[in-house]
């Protein structure tokens, strides 16, 4: 019975914490293969509110790593336009994500982001296509 109990308690443990775990809002893979990871402090992503991003780069071996710089661009590619506002990275959080302050979408349909980044001296980018609804 005590068996029963531990391994009750034991399983609820693994489920609570695999429920804390986020997911990133949108992500992606630059050319030289560092993970990008956005969550957003506005989720699900929506129209017509600005709000911030918290920006993740890790290695190949999921670290975090510290950038020289990081700069984000976005815009609607068949509409031809960018973002209605310029976002700018503010800030290095004590957890090492980026705050990315200042993202604004103004319509439904396909955005593309482009993510610019250098470190070590060298530059890197990556393209994040999603759709919003």
């Amino acid at each position: 019975m005590k068996i029963l109990i531990a391994l009750s308690l034991l399983l609820s443990l693994c489920f609570a914490n695999a429920a804390d775990v986020r997911l990133p809002d949108l992500s992606g893979v630059t050319d030289r293969g560092l993970k990008i990871e956005i969550y957003s402090e506005l989720s699900p992503l929506s129209i017509n509110q600005i709000h911030s991003w918290h920006v993740r780069v890790l290695d190949r071996n999921d670290e975090i790593l510290e950038l020289e710089e990081l700069n984000i661009f976005g815009g609607m590619p068949e509409h031809d336009h960018g973002l209605p506002t310029q976002p700018e990275v503010t800030t290095r959080l004590d957890n090492g994500d980026y705050l990315l302050e200042g993202v604004r979408f103004h319509m439904q349909g396909h955005w593309q982001l482009q993510v610019e980044l250098q470190l070590n001296g060298v530059e890197d980018t990556a393209i994040i296509d999603f759709d919003l609804q």
